[in-house]
């Protein structure tokens, strides 16, 4: 019996040691927002002709907010240009949050700049807590899950060194 209580006991602490380093990783989409770095955006179909670019033509980045996130997590944090140079927002480039779309300036910046273009920026994938309070509750549920775990394999080795007498008291 002892035995099996010690078999028990070992197997509740690997399990809770294991998910205490895993469970704050996991499912991090819902209380994390996703950072992109780099995407390319193609500002080619952009061109009026050889020497103007079409302010008004709309260029949709990657990961473009629809439904609820269009009015509740909009894109953030956006940094826009090519390899070596950052464009200005409004000067160079129109992003509008809410939609994804971007829209290029009639600028010697962006026609000197080339066709191949980069964009960084944060936008909440579909599992994203908007709520902080919701945020902030997924994140204590799971830690205490895995420390409830943790401390039931603890326990039971606990008892099995008292009945033993390895520990007094």
């Amino acid at each position: 019996m002892e035995n099996n209580k010690i078999i028990v006991g070992f197997v509740f602490l690997i399990i809770g040691v294991i998910l205490a380093g895993v469970i704050p990783s996991v499912g991090t989409d819902t209380y994390r927002k996703t950072v992109v770095t780099d995407e390319a955006v193609d500002i080619s179909v952009a061109w009026l002709n050889s020497t103007d670019m079409n302010n008004t033509y709309p260029i949709e980045i990657a990961n473009a907010p629809s439904g609820w996130k269009a009015d509740n997590c909009p894109i953030t944090s956006v940094t826009f240009g090519n390899s070596s140079t950052d464009y200005t927002v409004t000067t160079d480039y129109v992003l509008t949050a809410s939609t994804g779309i971007l829209t290029v300036e009639n600028t010697d910046v962006v026609k000197l700049g080339g066709n191949s273009t980069l964009i960084d920026y944060t936008y909440c994938s579909d599992n994203y807590q908007t709520n902080t309070w919701g945020r902030t509750s997924i994140q204590t549920t799971m830690g205490l899950f895995a420390l409830a775990v943790f401390g039931i394999g603890i326990a039971i080795l606990y008892s099995i060194w008292k009945e033993s007498g390895l520990m007094s008291g």
